[in-house]
């Protein structure tokens, strides 16, 4: 069969992955682990599917009966975080690489929950609750970041900057005073000792990648489905050929994960505005092999949105910068010394005027603001 037919195969695969495929690969013996423990806690949500969509709107009384009825949920994922910071349980058996959606989906539900029950404690005048909310999603967003995933460390970034907003929000609120400011800052002064190196990242996906290319060779693509959709396929002449192009085929493509992700690795020596041109440059070469006979498939799924997931954890170290810098200058804590923003190369800049402090840099248009308590 042409290659070209091939690419057209595994497209239409994982355009199903959604509506039905899941990748055993990795899950023979089940997942483990704190974040799994954590994650059963929020599978409610394929009962209730529109809980997510209700927490996004205005609505109090719907917003409010999704949170009585996920109490007891929330609750016990937030007694999993605390045990996690005395007694870690390793993850074992993560989802693969290119088929966590479902995985990561109660993990969705579960910060949603905290979102909502922060924003409803707030406009009730309870900025206590709000603070303990907002550091128990961050700690949920550590487990997620040193899973050893790039989905779940990507989740983990979104995360942390949509929780910025709630952050800011508690800081505008009139009942908020000097001790939510110190919890606040406890919070974000944790997140950068905690923050994971972009080159650490990028070497745990390597590992996975190499995982995933193993899996292929040594299980075939029929594995990698449910056993319903596999009797399907296995009964076309159309797959029994794909699965024996399978093995040379992936040898290629494991070639050039392993060259594009070494030179992604190498490329974290330096912040991400200065290693934008390297990233460019390895994305052209990847995309000028799209459509020919030696289109390395599995390795452009591997390494696709390189660019714009470095830039989301630039973001993300940035908005975090943003609002310690700035909670740090109110408190008294400023430091003289010039810190640059690791996203575009210019200094943080840091006002303090009539009634509170203003972080931000040139380019940014969130700046962070902290009143005066």
């Amino acid at each position: 069969m042409p290659w070209k037919g091939y690419h057209m195969f595994l497209s239409w695969l994982i355009l199903h992955s959604f509506a039905g495929i899941f990748f055993s690969l990795f899950a023979v013996s089940g997942y483990a682990g704190t974040l799994e423990t954590i994650r059963q806690q929020f599978e409610i949500y394929h009962r209730f599917p529109g809980e997510i969509e209700i927490l996004a709107t205005e609505n109090t009384k719907e917003i409010d009966g999704v949170l009585n009825r996920t109490e007891a949920k929330r609750l016990t994922v937030r007694r999993e975080l605390d045990k996690a910071l005395i007694d870690r349980k390793p993850n074992k058996n993560l989802p693969s690489p290119l088929f966590a959606e479902e995985y990561i989906i109660p993990f969705i539900h579960y910060v949603s929950v905290e979102r909502a029950f922060a924003q409803r404690t707030l406009e009730q005048g309870r900025p206590e609750e709000t603070l303990n909310a907002i550091q128990y999603v961050y700690r949920l967003a550590d487990e997620l970041s040193e899973s050893g995933s790039l989905e779940l460390r990507t989740l983990a970034a979104r995360i942390r900057l949509q929780m910025l907003e709630i952050a800011q929000s508690l800081l505008y609120h009139p009942l908020c005073r000097r001790e939510h400011h110190e919890g606040l800052y406890k919070i974000f002064e944790n997140q950068i000792n905690r923050r994971t190196t972009d080159a650490v990242i990028w070497t745990r996906y390597r590992e996975e990648g190499k995982q995933f290319f193993a899996g292929i060779g040594q299980h075939g693509l029929s594995k990698m489905v449910s056993p319903c959709l596999r009797e399907e396929l296995m009964s076309r002449d159309a797959f029994r050929e794909y699965e024996k192009a399978m093995a040379l085929r992936t040898v290629h493509d494991q070639s050039v994960f392993h060259r594009v992700s070494g030179a992604i690795i190498e490329s974290c020596s330096v912040p991400f505005f200065q290693r934008q041109p390297v990233l460019r440059q390895l994305e052209q070469e990847l995309r000028t092999q799209r459509g020919t006979a030696a289109e390395p498939v599995f390795a452009l799924l591997l390494l696709r949105d390189v660019s714009r997931t470095m830039q989301l954890f630039a973001q993300e170290r940035s908005g975090i910068e943003l609002a310690y810098l700035a909670l740090s200058a109110s408190l008294g804590n400023q430091s003289r010394s010039k810190r640059l923003n690791f996203l575009t190369g210019n200094e943080y800049e840091i006002r303090l005027i009539t009634d509170g402090v203003l972080c931000t840099y040139e380019g940014n248009i969130k700046p962070f603001y902290v009143p005066y308590r």
